[in-house]
């Protein structure tokens, strides 16, 4: 009788004859397209927005003048992916249904482009950005010029700065953007909402306005990463999803935060609202 033979598992497979060529060409393709979009972004930080504000003008006049520089910037890394059948998407076609004058912007965030798609389609707005990324030498200086806010860490000092900077943009009459997952989503889910947009918006008194954004197959994600192309081209679009008045819930920034995550859970499909715990803490991304 033969003795069972245990054979020691081998090396993995080249990624080349685990999925078809062309997901291999998109790989090559979004590596290229990412390191021409930081490539960009620090020739826009260091060359091009300094030199664009040379111009002169007010605060506001400076600001528009960087943010259409870089939405013209966010669109042509869009159009890239599109040309690269990484992503069928056009930020150009986008509503996303801002009212006129300040308010506060929300949407979700399942993917990493979600940022760049909400910018490059909306006005002059400034988003509440990841601390890190706001000190980082490839993207800050952008960002400033920008006048985005810096998100910081956490702590309660950095939470009240980014209220009071968020309620300057407000009164400067800028909608403010904010991810208020403070992350990227889970897949076909929600991580719990933090009160601070809804924060935001109570103590400026206008209106929070929902956005959607939608990916399939999934992609650039938590839990799909770059390197991971799908077999299909996936779709990602951003559209208006409703809008929230702060007298509707008497000026509670957890119960406004508890109806938009509703909102979101309903429009997820195959996914339950779970019980709103966890909306308390006052973090404002």
């Amino acid at each position: 009788m033969l003795a069972a033979t245990h054979l020691a598992p081998g090396p993995e497979p080249p990624l080349s004859l685990l999925v078809p060529a062309g997901q291999v060409l998109r790989v090559v393709l979004t590596a290229w397209t990412f390191a021409t979009f930081y490539l960009g972004g620090l020739m826009l930080s260091w060359v091009v927005l300094p030199l664009a504000g040379l111009r002169g003008g007010d605060r506001l006049a400076r600001v528009a003048r960087a943010q259409a520089i870089v939405r013209g910037a966010f669109r042509l890394f869009h159009d890239g992916m599109r040309w690269g059948f990484l992503l069928k998407a056009d930020p150009r076609s986008t509503r996303l249904g801002l009212p006129a004058g300040p308010c506060v912007v929300v949407c979700n965030h399942p993917t990493l482009v979600d940022v760049t798609a909400v910018l490059a389609a909306a006005p002059t707005v400034a988003c509440v950005v990841k601390g890190p990324l706001f000190r980082g030498l490839l993207l800050g200086n952008l960002l400033r010029h920008c006048w985005h806010v810096d998100g910081g860490s956490g702590t309660s000092a950095d939470n009240a700065r980014v209220l009071a900077e968020a309620a300057e943009r407000l009164a400067a009459g800028l909608p403010v953007l904010v991810f208020p997952e403070g992350t990227r989503s889970p897949e076909n889910g929600l991580h719990p909402f933090k009160r601070g947009a809804f924060e935001m918006a109570v103590r400026a008194r206008v209106p929070v306005v929902l956005l959607l954004a939608r990916c399939q197959p999934p992609v650039l994600a938590k839990t799909a990463p770059w390197y991971r192309a799908p077999r299909t081209v996936p779709f990602h679009a951003v559209e208006h999803l409703n809008v929230l008045h702060s007298a509707e819930f008497s000026g509670d920034s957890k119960a406004m935060a508890a109806a938009a995550a509703r909102l979101y859970y309903a429009r997820i499909e195959g996914v339950p609202a779970p019980a709103m715990a966890g909306l308390a803490t006052l973090q404002p991304a």
